[in-house]
């Protein structure tokens, strides 16, 4: 009977070690808010580079894609011509400037240099407004319906195959919204 006492931790630890497998290894979504393909936008309002303050409420009853950027980011660079020709095909994109409260001027000089793909570009120096859409770092993309749903997510860089899924979900959206997309740049 005293042995049966010495076996029960033991198999109270190989249970509880069987659980944690299952749970970390089983699908486990992660929150909603962030998981979902369908969500709603933050509503935000922040400085503009070139504009004094760019709003998503701007944008209301049209689709947009709102790309978060950076001037010290690599991989920003690397889709920043597949923005450009995303542009040239008629799709409205807000560029928001991620934690780079100093790179005004190198934004300038890049935009300059490879061409401007966005319609107006608002700052989000703190990340705060990243944080609240979502994003996992730069790049980073959401196209948004005209209702103000976040139907769309690219984590990392466009590639060819990204432009053309995101245009051809743009312009349902578009399409839906009756709407054409407002000039900029």
């Amino acid at each position: 009977m005293k042995r049966w006492w010495a076996i029960l931790p033991l198999a109270a630890f190989a249970l509880l070690v069987v659980i944690g497998f299952q749970r970390l290894s089983g699908h486990d979504p992660a929150p909603s808010s962030f998981a979902s393909p369908l969500r709603p936008s933050p509503q935000f309002d922040v400085p503009g580079l070139d504009t004094p303050r760019v709003k998503l409420s701007d944008f209301k009853g049209r689709p947009v894609i709102v790309n978060f950027w950076a001037t010290w980011c690599g991989p920003c660079k690397l889709e920043h011509p597949l923005l450009v020709e995303m542009q040239k095909q008629g799709v409205e994109i807000v560029g928001m400037l991620y934690k780079d409260p100093t790179g005004q001027e190198a934004a300038h000089e890049l935009l300059t240099r490879e061409g401007n793909p966005f319609a107006v570009i608002g700052q989000d120096p703190t990340g705060d407004l990243g944080i609240d859409m979502g994003i996992s770092g730069v790049p980073e993309s959401f196209l948004i319906d005209a209702k103000g749903q976040i139907i769309k997510t690219k984590r990392n860089y466009f590639t060819e195959q990204d432009v053309a899924d995101f245009v051809a979900a743009y312009r349902a959206e578009q399409a839906k919204s009756g709407k054409p997309a407002a000039s900029g740049g």
